[in-house]
């Protein structure tokens, strides 16, 4: 309730700084802050100093939404067979002076995912393969609180930024068997540039901090299932698997980002950002015992040119590389509940590749964009050895369009169409040895792994502008064809208003 009401006062704070501060928006405002072009600077938002550069304007919003999603059969095991998702959010930029922007953004999600299964942990994505797991799952409620606020402001060269985000996530089930996942996640991002032979030069550094509580009860004595500690590939740490079902994890990382962009209208862009992360999964049935510890480290680079004109034109480069890499503790025995820790064992490694290369071109009212790419994704557990591979190749198709039918309506219109189609794949597991519910997830895994993927998306907008303030109603909605017979819908409204 505590952070309801945090939230509530939040949104209020955010929500009388914008009318008491910043003069009404127009529509050239509203095109800034969400077209297309967006995606060239997507890269110089992730630091603080640049952050406050970007927009000419003040723009703020709020807005209630409502995001479904429905598959027809899950496309991955552990993320369920849809949601949905009510929220509440309001984002609002604000240019204080030529010099000087604040930013900041608050929201409030509950809502339900549906026929989850092997996870009982939240942030999947985030800590897989290192999870906790049962073979009966179900749907379970998901609560999230967000809060980011920026500033950054400039000293004669001298660019300086910083920025705070916030995220407590609660997810539950309220039926057997009782899932629940506690997280708080803190990151601090500090960024300068400074401007010298025509180029903005720029560094940033941010220190995250993450931690999750993580349970699994069951009411009914009966109905008490096995729970697994997952270890990667269909593979568990059985010694504490059946009845260990309280874990905790703790971990966070640095991050360190470079940025060069012309001063001018034209001219070449880069951006690198390399991170280290870990995150060690300790179990806490009685005591602490530390289970397993995952590390990750990745690198992001783009590279491009772009023109600014009546016209705009941009061709970029980007290249991720991830690097997952999973040791497994080795624990001893004792007549107490001090366990000797003897060593550790690196088991599980995954390897992500993505690279594309994006072309996006836009006149006053419309952009187009196409990219082409290539993405792998490699996993290999050490002993018994187990090996799951896939390549794809993919393209991306994206229309924008503002219409502006009167002085106070206007609409937004996108389209989108994209294909990703499998070039290669690999996966060696020993069948002969899996129980017959393991081996049915892995099959599960590897369809869908190697399959190809066609998506059409569409999103409409209509802003109608009062005096001070305006207000909109947004729907997108999406088709997703999946060459293992299955299928995905989604549809997002939203309503709100900007000022």
């Amino acid at each position: 309730m505590n952070r309801r009401l945090y939230s509530i006062l939040f949104l209020l704070l955010l929500l009388h700084a914008q009318l008491s501060a910043a003069p009404a928006d127009s529509v050239s405002a509203l095109q800034e802050h969400t077209w297309l072009w967006q995606m060239v600077d997507a890269p110089q938002r992730q630091n603080p100093a640049l952050h406050g550069t970007l927009f000419s304007s003040s723009f703020s919003q709020l807005c209630v939404e409502a995001d479904w999603q429905h598959q027809s059969e899950s496309f991955l095991l552990q993320e369920g067979t849809g949601h949905l998702l009510p929220s509440a959010s309001v984002d609002s930029y604000l240019r204080l002076s030529n010099r000087t922007a604040v930013w900041g953004h608050a929201s409030y999600m509950n809502g339900k995912q549906y026929d989850i299964t092997w996870n009982s942990t939240t942030d999947y994505r985030l800590l897989q393969p290192y999870v906790l797991a049962d073979t009966i799952g179900g749907d379970t409620r998901r609560e999230r609180y967000r809060f980011e606020g920026g500033y950054a402001t400039r000293l004669g060269h001298w660019l300086l930024g910083a920025v705070m985000l916030f995220r407590a996530d609660h997810e539950y089930r309220d039926v057997d068997p009782r899932m629940r996942g506690v997280v708080n996640e803190l990151t601090l991002r500090l960024g300068a540039g400074y401007d010298a032979w025509n180029y903005r030069w720029a560094a940033a550094f941010e220190g995250n901090i993450y931690k999750q509580r993580n349970s699994v009860d069951f009411y009914r004595e009966l109905g008490v299932i096995p729970e697994y500690q997952m270890t990667g590939l269909g593979t568990e740490y059985s010694r504490f698997s059946g009845d260990k079902r309280s874990l905790q994890y703790e971990g966070g990382g640095t991050r360190l980002l470079f940025d060069a962009t012309p001063l001018h209208s034209r001219g070449l862009y880069a951006h690198i950002a390399l991170s280290q992360h870990r995150y060690h999964r300790l179990l806490t049935e009685n005591y602490t015992l530390p289970l397993t510890d995952l590390y990750t480290q990745s690198v992001r680079a783009s590279i491009g040119w772009r023109r600014m004109s009546v016209s705009r034109l941009a061709v970029f480069a980007d290249v991720e590389y991830q690097k997952r890499s999973g040791d497994e503790h080795i624990i001893g025995t004792s007549a107490t509940t001090s366990f000797p820790d003897l060593g550790v064992l690196t088991m599980y490694k995954n390897r992500l590749f993505d690279s594309r290369l994006t072309a996006l071109y836009g006149m006053p009212g419309w952009h187009v964009s196409a990219s082409i790419g290539y993405q792998s994704n490699n996993q290999e557990y050490a002993y018994p050895q187990r090996l799951l591979e896939v390549a794809h190749v993919y393209g991306r198709l994206v229309g924008e369009t503002f219409l502006k039918p009167s002085e106070r309506f206007t609409l937004t219109a996108r389209l989108e169409a994209s294909y990703k189609g499998r070039v290669s794949d690999k996966f060696s597991v020993p069948f002969v040895d899996l129980q017959p519910s393991f081996a049915q997830m892995l099959s599960h895994t590897y369809t869908f792994a190697k399959a190809n993927y066609t998506e059409l998306a569409a999103m409409v907008r209509a802003d109608y502008r009062l005096r001070g303030y305006g207000l909109f109603a947004a729907l997108a909605g999406g088709w997703t064809g999946c060459s293992a017979s299955a299928n995905q819908t989604a549809a997002r409204l939203s309503l709100g208003i900007t000022f």
